[in-house]
């Protein structure tokens, strides 16, 4: 008996132990329950990111092909031919629709395609002032820079186009305004920021139209980038 109360007296500090030891690591599996919580709960909000963006570029894609008569110029095409002054003077300037965003954007693309630089610089120009909270307003911004570049407005161009970048980095456009941003950069004589422009096309957006990528291995050649 004197035997096992001695055995029982020696096991009772090792048994307090454990349970102040369980009891310091309480709270900390608390904690780490609500940080599993917090990460699962933070994937889900990723996940329902990721999804709104996806249904957002589907709906401008959709706008789009909804505006244009003609189908889209491809990715990475050259900027329209600039015309001619006596052309330019020949052409009653349009009538802009009024309150209309779709039909503005519908008449602004069709004067880029028509090499009428001016007046779809004019219809875009319009387009970002009245509708600058729309779905194609960054479209929009990328067609007026293209404009600007058609007439020679390289350094307007070089602007909208880094504008139009830095608001949808990761949109359908974002190559093609990195590759168009290096070539206003080139003819500004800024070699260094065409290659920088053309360097982070090649390097992040490796999933860009092959014609946009190939058009930026161009001109980095030409450069010597």
């Amino acid at each position: 008996m004197r035997v096992l109360a001695f055995l029982l007296l020696c096991a009772l500090p090792s048994t307090a132990a454990a349970q102040t030891a369980d009891q310091a690591l309480l709270p900390i599996l608390n904690r780490l329950s609500a940080y599993e919580r917090d990460l699962r709960d933070l994937n889900n909000t990723v996940e329902q990111l990721r999804r709104q963006v996806e249904g957002l570029e589907s709906r401008i894609e959709a706008l789009e092909k909804a505006a244009a008569e003609q189908p889209a110029a491809d990715a990475g095409a050259a900027v329209p031919p600039v015309a001619g002054s006596g052309e330019t003077e020949a052409q009653q300037p349009a009538t802009l629709p009024q309150g209309d965003a779709l039909e503005l954007y519908k008449q602004g693309r069709n004067m880029l395609l028509q090499a009428r630089l001016p007046e779809a610089e004019a219809a875009f120009a319009t387009f970002l002032e009245d509708f600058a909270g729309h779905e194609l307003a960054n479209n929009a911004r990328h067609w007026l820079a293209t404009s600007f570049a058609g007439q020679g407005k390289h350094d307007a161009a070089a602007q909208q186009f880094l504008l139009a970048y830095e608001k949808d980095p990761e949109g359908p456009k974002a190559p093609d305004n990195l590759l168009k941003l290096g070539r206003a950069f080139a003819a500004l004589g800024k070699e260094e920021e065409a290659c920088i422009a053309l360097s982070r096309l090649s390097r992040k957006h490796k999933q860009a139209p092959s014609a946009v990528i190939a058009a930026a291995d161009a001109e980095r050649r030409r450069l010597k980038c």
